[in-house]
């Protein structure tokens, strides 16, 4: 009785593990049939891919450094006609006979305003010269710019300032003569320059006298 059912057991197994390895073929069989058929999907994808890529692909132009880059092509430009235009010729006419005043020219009052600062530095630094040595040279420069300026009174002043220093000189008496006249005191002016022609020789004051 053992060994008989021992032997049925054997066969059950056989028939189980004959099951059991129809099943792992079947699984095996299905693996490979799935995977067959996924290669197959994967590949056709793949070829989809690459029939866009090229389709999409811009035409390349070959430039020094080998690479691709997109070119547009450039519109043709229209042609544009010239149109001609007639231009009259402008009718002959005189010179305009009405003159339009000028407007002020201020470049003037600029050079008046230089030149009076130019004759201030100049002043000060006739002062300056005086001060640092009193001589018939700087005393009748000072007297010379006076006169210059109109300042009849100071350039008084100064000629007779020079005039002390060198008194032979004729300068400080035309020039004492000069603003005396100016200031309205003629006899005095020939006076001065009297005394001075009795004692020195000199052209300038005699001709100055011999026109008052």
């Amino acid at each position: 009785m053992l060994n008989n059912n021992f032997s049925k057991l054997v066969k059950l197994y056989h028939k189980h593990q004959a099951k059991q390895r129809r099943k792992y073929f079947l699984a095996i069989l299905l693996l490979l049939f799935a995977g067959a058929i996924l290669f197959w999907f994967m590949q056709r994808q793949d070829t989809k891919i690459e029939n866009t890529t090229v389709q999409e692909q811009p035409t390349p132009v070959q430039v020094k450094d080998n690479t691709a880059i997109q070119t547009t092509p450039k519109p043709t430009p229209k042609q544009e006609t010239v149109k001609k235009v007639a231009v009259a010729t402008p009718v002959q006419k005189n010179m305009p006979t009405d003159i339009k005043k000028r407007t002020k020219d201020n470049s003037k009052e600029a050079d008046t305003f230089q030149l009076k600062i130019t004759q201030q530095k100049n002043f000060y630094n006739l002062l300056l010269d005086y001060k640092n040595k009193p001589s018939y040279q700087s005393a009748i420069k000072l007297a010379q710019f006076y006169f210059n300026e109109k300042d009849y009174k100071k350039t008084v002043k100064w000629a007779i300032e020079a005039s002390k220093k060198d008194p032979s000189q004729a300068m400080s008496w035309i020039l004492y003569a000069k603003a005396k006249k100016a200031l309205g005191n003629t006899d005095v002016a020939k006076k001065a320059l009297a005394i001075y022609l009795k004692h020195n020789a000199s052209q300038e004051a005699k001709t100055l006298f011999d026109s008052f």
